[in-house]
């Protein structure tokens, strides 16, 4: 799997947060750049800096060693982009939601039928749920809908689907396989220890 510019920033913007772009773009092909020299590159606050490369540090997409100034008598920070962070992040969002979009189905598929929605779209409840409230909208109180979740229960399939053929994990050659169908017991194979997602959707983990 090729790490593009392009991963490399969607992924850092959905872990840290936007405002780290300006660090990434500049630190990317750099090494050992002094927090002072970011902030004076980027046109930002030394402070703001600091806080953005603390939070890459959190995640391991930077490192840093502290060196004395002679001169000035106090410590400055030089700072190197982990590039090679990215491949590890990008799989555990990839598979953490592989996993939310399980638990979404396990519980549609659970409910199949027995859906119920609010007109204005205040809630969106199971039978069980839709009888405590008495088929009435706790929020506005406007009579809940039965929905057919069908649509739904094929949104998310297809979801997970892409998942797994996205972003290269498909042609990895590390074990990486998934059965047609998600939703009727079929399994997606990843690397590493098993275990299961709800009912009949199971990450199965192959061991090295």
């Amino acid at each position: 799997m090729k790490v593009t510019n392009t991963k490399i920033y969607d992924t850092v913007k959905e872990v840290v947060g936007e405002d780290s772009l300006k660090v990434v773009e500049f630190l990317r092909d750099k090494k050992n750049i002094s927090d002072f020299k970011i902030a004076e590159k980027v046109k930002a606050d030394i402070h703001e800096i600091r806080n953005i490369l603390y939070r890459l540090y959190n995640h391991n997409l930077v490192t840093y060693y502290r060196k004395k100034d002679r001169q000035k008598g106090w410590y400055i920070s030089y700072w190197t982009f982990n590039k090679k962070r990215i491949k590890d992040i990008m799989k555990n969002l990839h598979y953490s939601k592989m996993e939310k979009f399980a638990e979404r189905l396990k519980h549609e598929e659970a409910n199949k039928g027995n859906m119920y929605l609010c007109p204005s779209a205040c809630v969106r409840v199971n039978f069980e749920k839709a009888t405590d409230f008495g088929f009435k909208c706790p929020e506005c109180g406007s009579i809940l809908n039965l929905q057919d979740n069908s649509k739904t229960i094929e949104f998310l399939q297809g979801q997970i689907k892409e998942l797994y053929r996205t972003n290269g994990f498909s042609k990895m050659g590390n074990g990486f396989k998934m059965g047609n169908g998600l939703g009727n017991g079929h399994s997606m194979v990843l690397n590493g220890n098993g275990h299961s997602i709800g009912n009949g959707h199971k990450v199965v983990k192959k061991s090295k």
